[in-house]
C-alpha cells in the first residue's frame, strides 16, 4: 500500500473526492419537494460523474506512480473550473424549487466545495514545479503577470475570438466554447501567480505581514472602501451595519497596537484582533467562492483588490497574532490570554445571536397579538416600529429566488441562521404577513388570499329527518338529512350557506354522498380541514366542508354541483329542545319535547340554565358602561378632532361612566400618547371590553372614532364584530345621537354564593361563575353534558385569546374524543384516501406547533440549514488534517 501524503493523495480524498459527492448530494436533495424529487439528469450531471471516476483513477494512478504527477492537479484545475462554468450556463439552478432556493444561493455551492479542490491542486503544481525562490524581483513579476492575465483575456475575447465569428450555428458553438476556454485558462493562470505572490512573500519575507503598510492597506482602508462601495451596490449582501463597523476598526487598530514594543499594549492589541477575528473569518468565507472571479473585477477599476482584501488580511492576521503570542503568553500566562481571547472572540457571534433572539421574542409578540393577545391586562405595549420594520424587510427579502442575477440583499450565510431562530426556519403566510404590517405598520392594505372560491348556485334544499331519544345521556339525537338541487344551467358550482344554531345544539356525524357512496366527514382540526378544502376545489375534486365561522353561526359547503345536479348531504344534532334553524331560506323545523327544565352543573361553578328556569330568575337593570374608542394613529386626526368637540358637549352622566381608549397597535386606557403609523387595534379594544363585562353586570356601549381604511379586525369581518354587541350597543361617532343609553333587563343567576346576570330571553344559557382562568373542562360519562361544556371552553377562550393560545389543544383534543363538532374542528368528507393522508399529515403538523398561529397554513417551511452544517464540519476537518500534518513535522 503507497504511502498516503497530505499535498499528494490525503488532500485530494477530501478536497475533491469528498467534496464533489457531497456537492452531489446537495444538488440532488434540492429537488425534494413534497411530491417526491424533480431532479432530472443532463450533460451537465454525466460531465460531472465521469470527472469523478476520472479523478478517483489518476488518484490511483498517482499513488501506484504509474503516470507523472502534475498530470493529476491540472486535471483538476482545468475540468473542475470547467464544471463551474457548465453549471453557472445550465438552467440546473433555476429548477430548483423556489421555497429552496429563497433561504440559499444554490450557485454559490459548487464554488464553495470546488473552489478548495482547484486552490489544494494549484498549491500542490507551484510547490513541485513552481516554487517562489522568494526574491523581490521575482514577486514583482508574478504580481504583473497576475495583473496582465485579466487584462489580456478581456482584450482576447472581446477583440480576438469576434474575429472567428460567423453565421453558422457551428461558429457561434465554437465561439461559445472558446470564450469558456479562455475563462478557464484565465482563471487559473490568474490563480496561478496570485498564490505564488503570497507563497513567494512568505517564503522571502519581502512584505511583511507586519509591516504598517500592510495593515493600513489590507486591515483599515480595503475593508471601509468595501463596505463603502456596497452600499451603494449591494453586490455581495447587505454589510451596513455599525457592528461591522466596529468591528473593522477595533481590529485593524488591534493590529496597530500589535506592532507596539509594550507587553502591554500587545496584550491589549492581542484582545482586539480576537474581537475582531470572527468578522475576518466571516469575510473570507464569503468571498472565498469570488476569488477566481476577482480577476474580472481587476479589470474594473482595480475591484478585484477589494474582492480578495479577506484572502490576504487573514493571512496578515495570522501573521501578526502568532508571531505576538508567545511573548504575550510569557508576560500574562497562557490561561488569562487564552480565556479572555476566547471571551472576545465570541462577543461578535453572540451579539448577533441576541440580535436574532431579540428578534425572535418581537415577532412571536406581535404575532400573538394579532389575535392571542392577554384580554385581561390593560397594560399599554410600545412597540419597537423601526425593529419590526426590519423583520419584515428580512422576510420579504427571503422571498427572493437567490442567484448571481439575483445576489442576496442581506447578511450572507447569517441570513440563514436568521431565518431559522427567528422565524423558526418557517415563512408567515402573505395573508398574516398582511395583517402584521397593517396593525404594526399602517400598512394600507386589504385581506391576502390567493385562493378564489368557486362560483355559488341557485339551489332548492328538502328535508327530512329521524329523532330517538338518548335515555342515558337525556338528550335527543336527530339525524337530518338534506337534498340539494343545483337550478342553474352551469355546472361546477359550489353550495354555501350559513345558519344558526342555540349553544345547547351540537353537530356529529356529518356525511357527504360522493357517487353512491356515503362518504362520512373526517373531524379535522379547522385550519387543516380549510387548507385541503381550498387544495380540493382549486383542482375541481369533491369535498363537503361544515364548520362554524363565528358564535352560534356555521357554515355548510359542498362542491362540485353539475348542471341541475342533485346532490344528498346530511349530519345529526344532539339537543334537549325542539330546534328551529333555516339552511339557504329553507326553515328546518325539528319539533320535540323538552327535556330536563332545570339547572345542570356541567363541571366545578359551570351551569346549564335552561330558558323555562331564567323565566323564573329575579329580574335586573344592568347599568351602562360608556367607552370611546379613539384613532390615535396619524391617520386619524380628523377623528381626535371630532371626539375633543363631541365630549365637550355630551351629558354629565355619559362622562361620569365613559372611560376613552386611545388606539393604535395596541390600547392605552390611561392616557393619549403621540399618535403613530399604525393600525388601528379594533379587535383587541373590543376584546377588552367584553373581558371585563364577561359577569353581564354591567352593559358596554362602544362609541369608534377611527376611520374604515385603518381598521384592525384580525380575523372577523366589520359585521361579525358589531354583531358581538346583541343590544345595538355598538356605533360609528357619525351615527350617534350622544343620547343617555337606557338601562337593559337581565335575570340574575346565583349559586354558591356567585352571582351573574343573563339574557332575559328565550335560549339557554352557559355560565362559569368562576375567573376563566380556572375554568377546566371535566370530561364524564355524559356525552351531552361534555358537549356543553366543550360550548362553554370556547366560550371562555374566545373572551380572552391569550388562554385560547395555551388551551387550544385541549380543547381540541376533546372535540376529537367526544365526536363533537367545535369552534376549534371541521366535518370533512373526502373522495379518496390520498386527500385524507394530506389531511392528516397537516393535521398533525398543526398539534405539534406549539400554539395555533404557528400552525399549519399561517406559516410555509423553508429549507433547513443543513448545508451551512456540512460545510462547517468540512472546513474544521480540513484544518484539523493540516494541523496534524504541521505538528507531525
Amino acid at each position: 500500500m503507497p504511502k498516503f501524503k497530505f499535498h499528494k493523495s490525503l488532500g485530494y480524498l477530501v478536497t475533491v473526492i469528498l467534496s464533489q459527492i457531497v456537492l452531489g448530494f446537495l444538488l440532488y436533495s434540492a429537488f425534494d419537494s413534497p411530491t417526491g424529487n424533480s431532479f432530472e439528469w443532463s450533460a451537465t450531471a454525466t460531465y460531472w460523474l465521469v470527472l469523478l471516476f476520472v479523478i478517483v483513477g489518476l488518484v490511483y494512478a498517482v499513488l501506484t506512480k504509474n503516470i507523472k504527477h502534475w498530470i493529476l492537479p491540472s486535471t483538476i484545475i482545468v475540468g473542475y473550473l470547467l464544471l463551474i462554468i457548465f453549471l453557472l450556463n445550465s438552467n440546473l439552478f433555476s429548477n430548483i424549487p423556489r421555497v429552496k432556493s429563497t433561504s440559499v444561493n444554490y450557485e454559490l455551492i459548487p464554488l464553495y466545495f470546488t473552489i478548495p479542490g482547484i486552490f489544494h491542486a494549484m498549491l500542490d503544481v507551484i510547490l513541485t514545479y513552481f516554487k517562489p525562490d522568494g526574491k523581490l524581483s521575482s514577486n514583482l513579476r508574478n504580481f504583473l503577470f497576475a495583473i496582465s492575465v485579466p487584462i489580456g483575456s478581456y482584450l482576447f475575447i472581446v477583440i480576438i475570438i469576434p474575429l472567428f465569428r460567423g453565421d453558422h450555428y457551428i461558429n457561434f458553438r465554437l465561439n461559445s466554447f472558446l470564450v469558456q476556454i479562455s475563462i478557464c485558462i484565465s482563471i487559473a493562470s490568474f490563480l496561478f501567480f496570485f498564490l505564488r505572490i503570497i507563497l513567494g512573500n512568505i517564503v522571502g519575507r519581502n512584505l511583511k505581514g507586519n509591516h504598517t503598510f500592510m495593515i493600513l492597506l489590507f486591515g483599515l482602508l480595503c475593508p471601509i472602501i468595501g463596505l463603502l462601495l456596497n452600499i451603494e451596490f449591494t453586490l455581495f449582501g447587505d454589510f451596513n451595519f455599525i457592528l461591522i463597523y466596529v468591528a473593522v476598526i477595533g481590529n485593524a487598530i488591534g493590529l496597530f497596537l500589535l506592532l507596539d514594543d509594550s507587553n502591554r499594549t500587545k496584550f491589549i492589541g492581542f484582545l482586539l484582533a480576537c474581537f475582531g477575528l470572527p468578522y475576518v473569518l466571516y469575510f473570507f468565507i464569503i468571498f472565498l467562492p469570488y476569488i477566481p472571479l476577482s480577476f474580472i473585477a481587476l479589470i474594473v477599476l482595480g475591484a478585484g483588490i477589494l474582492m480578495l482584501t479577506p484572502t490576504v488580511l487573514l493571512l496578515v492576521q495570522f501573521q501578526v497574532m502568532s508571531k505576538n503570542y508567545k511573548q504575550i503568553v510569557k508576560a500574562y500566562g497562557k490561561e488569562k490570554v487564552f480565556s479572555l481571547g476566547v471571551l472576545c472572540f465570541l462577543i461578535l457571534p453572540i451579539s448577533f445571536v441576541l440580535f436574532c433572539h431579540n428578534h425572535k421574542v418581537l415577532l412571536d409578540t406581535v404575532i400573538a397579538e394579532t389575535n392571542q393577545f392577554d384580554s385581561s391586562s390593560h397594560e399599554y405595549k410600545d412597540f419597537d416600529v423601526a425593529k419590526l420594520d426590519y423583520i419584515f424587510q428580512q422576510m420579504q427579502k427571503n422571498r427572493s429566488r437567490l442567484s448571481f442575477d439575483t445576489p442576496e440583499k442581506r447578511l450572507p450565510l447569517l441570513s440563514i441562521y436568521y431565518d431559522w431562530y427567528v422565524f423558526d426556519n418557517l415563512q408567515l403566510s402573505r395573508q398574516k404577513s398582511s395583517e402584521i404590517g397593517r396593525l404594526f405598520l399602517g400598512n394600507k392594505t386589504g385581506r391576502f388570499s390567493s385562493y378564489r372560491p368557486p362560483e355559488t348556485l341557485t339551489a332548492s334544499v328538502k328535508y327530512t329527518y329521524t329523532t330517538e331519544y338518548i335515555a342515558e345521556g337525556d338528550f335527543y339525537k336527530t339525524q337530518v338529512d338534506f337534498a340539494i338541487t343545483n337550478l342553474d344551467n352551469a355546472g361546477m358550482r359550489e353550495f354555501r350557506s350559513e345558519f344558526t344554531l342555540p349553544e345547547d345544539v351540537f353537530i356529529s356525524d356529518y356525511y357527504l354522498d360522493i357517487g353512491k357512496e356515503r362518504v362520512y366527514g373526517i373531524l379535522a382540526e379547522k385550519q387543516a380541514a380549510n387548507w385541503i378544502y381550498k387544495q380540493i376545489t382549486n383542482q375541481r375534486r369533491d369535498p363537503g366542508i361544515l364548520q362554524y365561522i363565528y358564535d352560534d353561526v356555521l357554515s355548510l359547503k359542498i362542491y362540485p354541483f353539475l348542471k341541475h345536479e342533485k346532490r344528498t348531504t346530511g349530519f345529526t344534532l344532539h339537543h334537549r329542545n325542539p330546534v328551529h334553524f333555516s339552511i339557504n331560506e329553507t326553515p328546518i323545523d325539528i319539533d320535540v319535547k323538552p327535556l330536563s327544565q332545570h339547572v345542570t352543573e356541567i363541571a366545578q361553578n359551570a351551569f346549564y340554565i335552561p330558558a323555562t328556569v331564567k323565566a323564573s330568575l329575579p329580574k335586573v337593570e344592568a347599568p351602562i358602561r360608556y367607552y370611546f374608542l379613539v384613532d390615535n394613529t396619524i391617520n386619524g386626526e380628523k377623528q381626535r378632532a371630532q371626539f375633543e368637540e363631541d365630549y365637550k358637549n355630551l351629558d354629565n352622566t355619559i362622562k361620569e361612566n365613559a372611560q376613552v381608549l386611545y388606539v393604535d397597535a395596541d390600547v392605552n386606557w390611561e392616557t393619549q400618547t403621540t399618535p403613530k403609523k399604525a393600525g388601528f387595534n379594533l379587535l383587541k379594544a373590543v376584546s377588552q371590553i367584553q373581558y371585563d363585562h364577561q359577569n353581564k353586570k354591567s352593559i358596554p356601549f362602544v362609541v369608534v372614532y377611527a376611520a374604515d381604511k385603518n381598521r384592525f379586525y384580525g380575523k372577523y369581518t366589520s359585521w361579525e364584530l358589531k354583531n358581538m354587541f346583541p343590544h345595538d350597543n355598538y356605533v360609528e361617532y357619525s351615527t350617534w345621537n350622544q343620547q343617555v343609553f337606557p338601562a337593559l333587563e337581565f335575570v340574575e343567576f346565583s349559586r354558591n354564593g356567585k352571582s351573574c346576570y343573563v339574557p332575559n330571553d328565550n335560549s339557554s344559557s352557559l355560565v362559569s361563575l368562576d375567573k376563566t382562568e380556572d375554568f377546566m373542562i371535566q370530561p364524564t360519562s355524559n356525552s351531552y353534558l361534555n358537549a356543553l361544556q366543550l360550548r362553554l371552553f370556547h366560550t371562555i377562550n374566545d373572551l380572552n385569546p391569550k388562554r385560547k393560545r395555551t388551551r387550544w389543544l385541549d380543547g381540541l383534543r376533546q372535540s376529537f374524543s367526544q365526536n363533537i363538532l367545535t369552534h376549534s374542528t371541521t366535518y370533512i368528507s373526502l373522495e379518496n384516501k390520498t386527500q385524507e393522508a394530506r389531511l392528516l399529515e397537516k393535521q398533525e403538523d398543526i398539534m405539534n406547533a406549539s400554539y395555533i398561529e404557528k400552525a399549519g397554513t399561517e406559516r410555509q417551511r423553508m429549507s433547513e440549514p443543513y448545508f451551512w452544517i456540512l460545510l462547517l464540519l468540512f472546513f474544521i476537518y480540513i484544518g484539523r488534517q493540516q494541523f496534524l500534518q504541521y505538528q507531525t513535522k
